[in-house]
This record gives structure tokens, sequence and C-alpha cells, in this order.
């Protein structure tokens, strides 16, 4: 196994563990506002997958500069976040 793919399926199961991971483990939801602040910061690209391109010339999505996070997959988490601390908050026990 070549380490750059080692490094696509950390950074694939990254992506899904941070998205469904706090159902199991409610502490994941920490790294969500930062993986926000860093797409706000970044224009809505992935730092992860630039590093993967800087190192490897191309992402866990292909070859070329695809770090680019679409507006459905910012989406997706932002609901995942909200979701995540409505369900385990305290005071709002559903």
């Amino acid at each position: 196994m070549f380490i750059s793919d080692l490094f696509f399926i950390s950074h694939y199961t990254g992506i899904i563990f941070t998205n469904i991971g706090w159902i199991y483990y409610p502490k994941v939801l920490f790294i969500h506002p930062i993986v926000i602040l860093s797409w706000k910061l970044n224009n809505n690209k992935c730092i992860i997958s630039q590093l993967e391109y800087y190192l490897f010339k191309r992402t866990f999505l292909g070859n070329g500069e695809k770090y680019y996070v679409p507006k459905y997959a910012r989406y997706i988490f932002y609901l995942n976040f909200i979701t995540g601390l409505i369900v385990n908050h305290p005071i709002i026990q559903l």
C-alpha cells in the first residue's frame, strides 16, 4: 500500500466519521467548528485535499486540483453539526 493510498483512506474515513461519528461518540462534534472555520477561511477549499495535491499531485477524489468542497457537502456537514448539538445538548434532551 502506498503512502498516498493510506493518506486518502484516512481522509475518506475522517469524512465519514465526522459526519456520522457524533451519533456514537458525541465528543466528535468539537471537530466540526474547526473544519467549518477552515472552509470559511480558505474559500470553501479543503486544506487536507490541498495537502494531498501538494504531496501526491492528486486527491482522494481523483486526479487534478479537486479540493473545492461542494455546497451540498457543506450543508450536510452543517446539518449534522446542528443536529448533533441539539441531540446531545444537556438541556434539550429529546
